[in-house]
């Protein structure tokens, strides 16, 4: 305890609330959003892979076979050199506070997947259908959203040594820390006019952890590992059985960022269109979603780095017995990323309770005629039903 409160006396005087900057101020029909750049400090093993390098559209394409092909090492024999990375990371983070004040005091923190940034809880496309945040905050939850590094308006580094599961996973933790601790509502109270809604919250009593694909390789690792900083978590849009990632990187029709007008540096790729369809959309195409949601989710997207994926075994099948909270598996009927395009009859509740033998609770719901990205699909709104109903139920 006693060189964790030095860590932090150090983290304050480093990052203090003049260091955050703000981006916006928006007030929501139920309650109000402040986004602003957090720096966090993070250092976390990282390593040297032996991956290709990506700088044209033609290795882009090359990158993704690599990766797909079925002798390609996707654990520590593709390792060159083990590396450690530590520095100063801006996070851009968007904290929302719900005016009704039913659960202000359980904060969600949502970490996103591959291929989007922030903007995936939060649907600017008809919102009221489509966005988690305002879902949450309807149902009076608070909710941290913030871009994964690498992604959206977080920083843009080197895609193969620092862009890496362990530090994304040590920065998740620095953010539950922050948001434990009360510094991060100290540095959104102290940024932009004041508001009831944002000032009223101290900081949580509870805090739950919800992930998405990617996001939810991390949110998974990260109830493993630090039980004890959580106390509740949903995972949507991931499974850990033979069948996860089985379609394999070609699906994704990725190209070079750049050709596309993102400013990305080597070793970002980004979906093309078809690969956005075939990754995050499911289901019955005249039911499950319209044209203009494909449109959005392809307005979106986000170029994601290869050392996130050389790395990310390192997030699968940590054992939990620390984790005491309840989780909910949260599945797409018609997931072809995590189930081959069919998650009917997968979830194995025994081999859920060996990963987090400690658990409260263990659920499996499965959002029919909806595929990967959830949120983008005609159901969302039932989808997030679920979700609350299963946080009320364990009182979350």
């Amino acid at each position: 305890m006693a060189s964790f409160i030095v860590a932090l006396g150090a983290f304050l005087l480093l990052h203090s609330p003049a260091s955050a900057s703000v981006v916006e101020i928006s007030v929501r029909e139920h309650g109000i959003c402040k986004q602003f750049s957090l720096p966090i400090f993070a250092s976390a093993p990282t390593a040297i892979y032996n991956i290709p390098q990506v700088g044209n559209d033609i290795e882009a394409a090359a990158w993704a076979i690599y990766d797909a092909t079925r002798t390609t090492p996707h654990d520590t024999s593709n390792i060159i050199k083990n590396t450690t990375t530590s520095g100063t990371f801006n996070i851009h983070v968007q904290l929302c506070i719900p005016t009704n004040g039913k659960h202000e005091q359980t904060l969600q923190i949502a970490t996103h997947g591959v291929h989007y940034d922030g903007r995936y809880w939060d649907s600017a496309y008809h919102p009221e259908e489509h966005s988690y945040v305002e879902a949450s905050l309807a149902a009076g939850y608070s909710i941290l959203t913030y871009d994964r590094l690498g992604v959206g308006q977080s920083d843009i580094l080197d895609a193969y040594t620092v862009v890496q599961a362990p530090v994304e996973l040590e920065i998740l933790r620095q953010l539950t820390l922050m948001a434990r601790n009360g510094t991060l509502y100290d540095i959104a109270a102290n940024l932009g006019p004041s508001n009831g809604a944002s000032t009223a919250v101290q900081k949580p009593e509870k805090v739950v952890h919800v992930g998405h694909s990617f996001g939810s390789f991390l949110t998974s690792a990260f109830i493993a590992n630090y039980g004890s900083l959580t106390d509740g978590a949903i995972i949507t849009g991931y499974l850990l059985t033979e069948h996860l990632a089985s379609a394999g990187s070609t699906s994704w029709a990725v190209e070079y960022p750049s050709s596309l007008a993102f400013d990305r540096p080597s070793g970002y790729v980004v979906c093309g269109k078809v690969g956005i369809q075939n990754i995050f959309f499911g289901g019955n195409t005249s039911t499950a979603y319209t044209p203009a949601l494909l449109e959005y989710g392809n307005s979106i997207k986000q170029p994601a780095p290869v050392g996130e994926f050389a790395s990310a075994f390192s997030l699968l099948g940590n054992y939990g017995p620390s984790f005491t909270g309840p989780v909910q598996y949260f599945l797409p009927e018609f997931d072809f990323y995590v189930c081959r395009g069919d998650c009917n009859g997968l979830a194995n509740i025994t081999q859920l309770a060996a990963t987090y033998p400690n658990a409260s609770a263990i659920e499996v719901a499965l959002q029919p005629n909806t595929g990967h990205a959830l949120p983008l699909h005609n159901n969302a709104t039932a989808g997030f039903a679920v979700n609350f109903d299963f946080l009320e139920r364990h009182g979350l």
